[in-house]
């Protein structure tokens, strides 16, 4: 990395190939307005958690005290109409920086990154709370080509138990769809305020959650407090992922039943045994998201614990909207040839799904 600034300076020795494979961590925050994200950022940054966080604010709700407080508005002048790219980091207390970003395109955030690299080593990145998720999650799935200092470790969804199931429950509600595709791309989902609904409702809210996302983790909380390690380094979208937790959680959800009612979207799990045939799979998985088969269903999100011909190991599949991959794993199967996959979306048909998928099993 250059650093114009200091070129008198004699550079200390490091180790390249350390450096370039430091990414720093990305965590995307989302939820539907009210939910508690806020309430969670603010406990992130003023706790004495001993992590070196960058907390990084799309969009404050208008009026927020934490923005009038924590926020210093700088501009951009090399934006010739003069908007406000990002405001600038601010350092608190407890190790924690915060930052406000207009633009929250993977450049932005480097350039921020530039700057303060060395005083911290993840990043949580705050959604406003109408945003689809899809497009964010894509922007920082990025490829290793690409050469990029960051890296998705995974997507934390807080929901109302209260209010939130209220907008599910309104089919004339537009925040259905948003609220169902929040928890849908959700690695962890946090269910907030559990205090405020009965053990009847509380039920309801979880197996709702459960039926649209069978594959995430749900923890309970009041007024957004968590262990902070439950939520990050989830390593959700590399060759850290455990699979063993995939494969024990699917098998415990496959009885879980879809509420009665309109069902934005739910999610369907496969199970079947054998080796897939690699290039068979692969054509597959391209003709399901991009419905090359021009059925009706619409698969959102898509995860599974493989087997492969002639491979010893699990490979782990991630699919987010279009984009895909197959992520090499260091965990023999050890010839238990038995294969996982959660398949998210609208319209699902399982038995369709079921044959396509035994097709390419050899």
């Amino acid at each position: 990395m250059k650093n114009d600034d200091n070129d008198d300076c004699i550079p200390t020795l490091v180790d390249e190939t350390t450096v370039s494979s430091a990414k720093v961590p990305v965590t995307i925050l989302t939820g539907y307005l009210g939910a508690g994200k806020t309430t969670l950022l603010n406990y992130i940054l003023t706790e004495n958690h001993q992590k070196r966080i960058a907390v990084i604010l799309n969009e404050f709700a208008q009026g927020s005290a934490m923005e009038h407080l924590l926020l210093t508005t700088t501009k951009n002048e090399n934006d010739g109409n003069g908007r406000q790219q990002y405001q600038d980091w601010l350092e608190l207390r407890n190790g924690c920086l915060c930052c406000s970003v207009k633009d929250v395109g993977v450049q932005a955030i480097e350039q921020l990154l530039e700057k303060r690299r060395n005083h911290f080593d993840y990043i949580l990145l705050e959604t406003t709370g109408v945003a689809d998720p899809l497009p964010i999650v894509k922007m920082f799935w990025l490829d290793d080509e690409l050469h990029s200092d960051l890296i998705l470790d995974g997507l934390i969804t807080v929901i109302d138990a209260h209010n939130g199931l209220k907008n599910y429950e309104d089919d004339r509600h537009q925040a259905k769809a948003l609220w169902s595709r929040q928890v849908a791309m959700a690695d962890v989902v946090v269910v907030n305020k559990i205090d405020l609904v009965s053990e009847e409702e509380k039920m309801k809210v979880l197996s709702i959650v459960q039926s649209i996302n069978v594959t995430a983790q749900i923890y309970e909380t009041t007024r957004s407090r968590i262990d902070l390690s439950l939520i990050l380094d989830r390593h959700a979208y590399s060759n850290d992922s455990p699979t063993d937790y995939l494969l024990k959680k699917i098998e415990k959800q496959t009885s879980i039943s879809i509420p009665h009612g309109h069902q934005t979207l739910n999610s369907i799990t496969i199970e079947l045994n054998g080796e897939f045939d690699f290039n068979a799979l692969d054509q597959l998985i391209i003709q399901l998201l991009w419905n090359e088969q021009n059925t009706i269903q619409e698969i959102v999100r898509m995860k599974g614990v493989l087997c492969l011909r002639n491979e010893s190991t699990y490979k782990l599949l991630q699919a987010v909207g279009q984009m895909y991959e197959f992520i090499t794993t260091n965990e023999n199967h050890h010839d238990n040839l038995r294969n996982c996959l959660v398949i998210i979306g609208s319209n699902l048909n399982q038995d369709f799904l079921i044959d396509q998928f035994q097709k390419c099993i050899t």
